[in-house]
């Protein structure tokens, strides 16, 4: 071939390439611009048709964040949009519809962490309280094993319908922590931490190879307790003995038939579709699905009428932006939160502010910026905000909390955790494994107190625990200020406490959930009983624009939770472990139930 030939022979491939390429990005950007006209064109409010006689069917097995989704793909997917505050409002609009005569639900393994199920338990007696029948159908409680929570919001339930070959995994409470000492000195890596106070035990995980006593001592307060909720309420809903009940799991799982016939877990064998069929023709209703209906049940008007705002927060706290991203927990941005408090300022009619927060802990500095921004917005507007804490409030979560002038939780909360901790990774033995050579120069003579090249010094270390010291102290001064407490330091030192505990010993105000803080948010934001009002959520829903911004901005997630999910790496538990970064944070662990 003559180098004539073989340059038109380049050219082509090369034209043959742009073309290519160009047709890739345009096919691209014209998905974009499709996925924004559909989204333009889509209704924000769908009209939706309730039969004047309707059965509620719910699927709790359908995932319900504390955060509604609204993120880039949540329109053209089947993620719900809705959420788990979403979840509790329609049961309890459906206690006073009407139209609905009764409620059939699903659970086989549920993403509610008990708290939330406490919840929704509460919004279960509600319904049942209007003269309304309740309904639950499983072909299988957990898998195996870990469905003692499902029963749990089973037992709640009038009738529970098993599927033939269906078992009940009521095996308890069972928790898990990973210790990575041993590993991380094979290779070289020696964590450096230290904690404000001894049970701040976040970074046990890194730096030992076992429970220490103060380690165990609180995990074995969480599960213990934890259990108790669980066999007493399990106990108390089927009328039997709590004595009953814990040997009854330390028996399970439980099979269909005996479930029924000998321990009276359940009451009736079948498919799910039997026993929605026997409700439709009992009731001469339609069933209808909770999401179709939650349409219908739009957020209360505002207008001049006097309003209720209700933020949400959810995940770990750190400075900057929040977003959802499904390689890690989700995030509270600082930022996010200050612009949200900025708007919801605007609204003239605001009487009270209900401020959700399902959060583990994470950066102390964020976490004392919400704090000052929500003392400064109550202090603003001149109204009282009334905190609602999910499954998690502690560490950071519990110190956004301080800003609440009434704090609600569920029995089941984790809460608490007040302390502080920090360190380094030490890197020197891995490099001279390696056989990598670091040179420093400081000017300064602290300059490389946070190197990973070397441990602290006797001066830098001195220098570190003094500023834990200023930290600890800052942190504990503003829950014997907020929460008017004397002697912090019984309640303090990074104890971990549930809801129960938590009111007895002054950090929480009252047991109950979202319906229990939007009552006393209304009362203490002067709202007479059965008057009208207005209720706005946030973050409120997001521009194409935006979603299109944040989809870009965190890479969509997608194909990274892909990679990790096919190399066997369990996403949960890959979120537990980024809690090690934070300063004011849970100790990572895995809890079934």
């Amino acid at each position: 071939m003559s180098d004539e030939d073989e340059k038109k022979k380049l050219g082509l491939n090369l034209i043959f390439k742009t073309i290519v390429y160009a047709f890739a990005v345009f096919g691209v950007l014209f998905i974009l611009i499709l996925l924004g006209i559909l989204g333009i064109m889509s209704p924000v409010n769908v009209a939706v048709n309730i039969p004047e006689k309707t059965v509620l069917a719910v699927d709790f097995d359908v995932p319900y964040a504390e955060v509604r989704g609204d993120d880039f793909f949540a329109e053209f997917t089947d993620v719900p949009v809705y959420s788990f505050f979403d979840l509790i409002r329609a049961i309890n609009a459906a206690a006073d519809d009407e139209r609905v005569k009764a409620l059939a639900a699903t659970v086989n393994v549920s993403s509610l962490g008990l708290a939330q199920i406490q919840d929704v338990v509460t919004a279960i007696e509600f319904f049942k309280s209007r003269g309304k029948e309740v309904y639950i159908h499983s072909n299988s409680m957990g898998a195996f094993g870990g469905g003692t929570k499902e029963y749990y919001l089973a037992s709640a339930f009038d009738k529970i319908w098993l599927q033939s070959a269906a078992s009940i995994g009521m095996t308890g409470v069972h928790i898990e922590v990973p210790f990575f000492k041993n590993l991380l000195q094979k290779i070289g890596v020696e964590p450096e931490f230290y904690a404000r106070r001894e049970y701040k035990t976040a970074a046990e995980s890194l730096i030992s190879s076992g429970f220490t006593p103060a380690h165990k001592e609180e995990m074995s307060k969480l599960g213990s307790g934890l259990f108790s909720q669980l066999a007493e309420g399990i106990a108390q809903a089927r009328g039997l003995e709590v004595g009953e009940v814990k040997n009854i799991i330390d028996k399970a799982p439980i099979f269909g038939q005996e479930a029924v016939a000998e321990y009276k877990l359940a009451d009736k064998i079948g498919y799910k579709q039997d026993m929605e069929e026997e409700l439709a023709e009992k009731y001469d209703a339609e069933i209808m699905d909770i999401n179709d209906y939650m349409y219908a049940v739009d957020d209360y008007p505002g207008g001049d009428l006097p309003q209720v705002a209700f933020l949400a927060l959810e995940g770990s706290i750190e400075s900057g932006q929040s977003f959802n991203n499904p390689v890690r927990e989700a995030i509270i941005g600082s930022e996010t939160v200050r612009s949200q408090l900025e708007e919801l300022g605007e609204l003239e009619n605001l009487r009270a502010l209900i401020v959700r927060i399902n959060s583990p802990g994470g950066d102390y500095a964020a976490s004392d910026e919400i704090f000052h921004a929500l003392k400064k917005f109550k202090q603003d507007k001149k109204i009282p905000i009334v905190v609602s804490m999910g499954d998690y409030a502690a560490s950071g979560g519990y110190f956004i909390a301080l800003a609440g002038d009434y704090i609600v939780a569920e029995p089941a909360t984790i809460t608490g955790s007040i302390g502080v901790l920090g360190g380094k990774v030490v890197l020197s033995k891995l490099w001279k494994k390696l056989n990598i050579n670091w040179e420093e120069l400081n000017y300064g003579k602290n300059a490389g107190i946070l190197s990973v090249n070397h441990k602290f010094g006797p001066e830098e270390r001195k220098l570190f625990n003094t500023s834990l010291d200023m930290v600890y102290d800052d942190f504990t001064l503003k829950v014997s200020e907020e929460r008017n407490i004397d002697k912090v330091e019984d309640i303090a030192g990074g104890r971990v406490w549930l809801g129960q505990d938590a009111v007895e010993n002054g950090l929480v105000d009252e047991l109950g959930g979202i319906e229990t803080a939007l009552k006393k948010a209304k009362e203490l934001g002067g709202i007479i009983p059965g008057a009208n009002f207005g209720l706005i959520y946030y973050p409120r829903r997001q521009s194409f624009q935006e979603k299109l911004a944040g989809f870009l901005e965190n890479g969509g997630g997608l194909p990274a939770i892909k990679v990790l999910e096919n190399s066997g790496i369990n996403m949960d538990e890959f979120g537990l472990l980024q809690r090690l970064q934070y300063d004011a944070a849970l100790p990572p662990f895995k809890l079934e139930m």
